[in-house]
């Protein structure tokens, strides 16, 4: 599972930011991540794919 991280947090449906993942909306290919970003995210907005559980384990040590 990928997630779409960007300055403000991560992706979620509503097409705001959270901070929080467990809100995040979540992608079962990095292409398709990256596809629904670059729909949803206007083009200033810089982000990128990466594993939903390696930012869960990121979250979890801070």
């Amino acid at each position: 599972m990928y997630v779409v991280k960007m300055r403000g947090g991560y992706l979620c449906a509503n097409g705001g930011a959270t901070k929080h993942l467990k809100f995040a909306t979540t992608f079962d290919t990095k292409k398709k991540a990256e596809e629904v970003a670059e729909k949803w995210l206007r083009s200033d907005v810089s982000f990128k794919a990466v594993e939903k559980e390696s930012e869960e384990l990121l979250i979890n040590e801070k």
